[in-house]
């Protein structure tokens, strides 16, 4: 095994907090996106409620 011998080192370390990571602005978009796809799937369930009932009314 061979020594290995390092005379100098220097590095950047960066420490921040993991809830600060988004901006505002990211944040609004996000929780925009997240409203529209509930909006849908709402949507989305009315209308399959309303064909359920279509085919109860049919028998």
């Amino acid at each position: 095994m061979a020594d290995v011998r390092i005379n100098e080192v220097s590095t950047s370390v960066n420490v921040t907090d993991a809830s600060a990571m988004l901006t505002p602005q990211v944040l609004q978009r996000i929780v925009e996106a997240v409203l529209a796809q509930l909006a849908q799937k709402q949507r989305d369930d009315r209308l399959a409620e309303q064909d359920r009932k279509i085919g109860e009314d049919q028998r």
